[in-house]
């Protein structure tokens, strides 16, 4: 189990920023004999996903983005033939991510836009009604939404093996969209992960931070195996053209991190990355919370 004073010194902390139960699930995940598995595989399976795919890091590897991706495919998976004005329409998507305070009307327009010029959606007009223009999303990029919850379920298998999730969702493909519908009603309803954490909520809100954050963190701990922080060294030219954001802008995000107190030492260029202690436990302890989320959401889809 992870007892490690380096990970577990934290608690304290971090159970105070969210209700009791959301803290209990959470620690449940990550006190798994086998959560240490956890972060290399997560690794190994999203960097590899992302890297060098411009349009798609473009379009999800930012906070807001992924949000506002994760009400697109809930409008159109929940589209009802008998009311033509509901499902994925660029008003009903705009309206939803300002109650939702996650983007604006036009970024919205800016996203759609960027995602039908690269082949994730399409517009088709409504058979029943003709004024209405649905988006609807392409092979390629459910293809791509389904990839990306398969290793979902690979990386909580590798803490519940017994379960054998990714298993499941190749025979039954609707058990991804069972868990998004059920994720996204819990957004809907007010839950926010990142609201917890907000050391990782710094790098995930800037374009690249996410990957960046958890690269140097599985870098850090596999160097030390013991959840002390050893220093990471990032080409952040070369890191920089895997996931479409400038060597500067990752700069600027390391900069600003250890400004903030997130990482121990000046970055130098991202030659000498340490991160602190808190943003390693923050980070792992995030990651328990999303996927015991995932988790939670798939076993009660009543598809296993």
């Amino acid at each position: 189990m992870f007892t490690r004073p380096h990970l577990t010194a934290f608690d304290r902390l971090m159970s105070a920023r969210m209700p009791a139960a959301e803290w209990e699930r959470t620690l449940a995940f990550r006190q798994q004999a086998q959560f240490a598995e956890a972060l290399p595989r997560y690794a190994a399976l999203m960097l590899k996903y992302f890297s060098d795919n411009l349009l798609l890091n473009r379009v999800v590897t930012e906070a807001w983005r992924f949000e506002m991706l994760v009400y697109a495919l809930y409008l159109h998976d929940t589209y009802d033939p008998e009311n033509p004005g509901s499902g994925l329409t660029v008003s009903n998507l705009q309206d939803m991510c300002l109650r939702q305070n996650c983007a604006s009307r036009g970024r919205v327009v800016a996203i759609l836009g960027i995602m039908r010029v690269g082949g994730f959606v399409r517009q088709v007009r409504s058979e029943s009604d003709r004024r209405i223009k649905h988006l609807v999303p392409t092979r390629k990029f459910l293809d791509i939404v389904e990839g990306w919850n398969n290793r979902i379920f690979q990386i909580i298998d590798a803490v519940h093996p017994a379960e054998r999730l990714a298993e499941a969702h190749l025979t039954r493909p609707q058990l991804g969209r069972a868990m998004r519908c059920r994720g996204a009603e819990s957004l809907l309803a007010g839950w926010r992960l990142l609201d917890h954490y907000p050391e990782v909520n710094h790098f995930v809100a800037r374009d690249g931070g996410w990957m960046l954050l958890l690269h140097c963190v599985a870098e850090a701990l596999k160097q030390r195996g013991d959840f002390g922080v050893g220093p990471v060294a990032v080409d952040l030219g070369a890191f920089g053209k895997k996931f479409a954001v400038s060597r500067s802008h990752l700069r600027r995000t390391l900069e600003s991190a250890h400004d903030a107190g997130l990482l121990e030492e000046p970055p130098r260029n991202g030659t000498r990355i340490v991160l602190s202690n808190l943003t390693v436990a923050s980070f792992l302890t995030c990651m328990a919370s999303e996927l015991s989320f995932y988790r939670d959401h798939a076993l009660a889809s009543g598809l296993l």
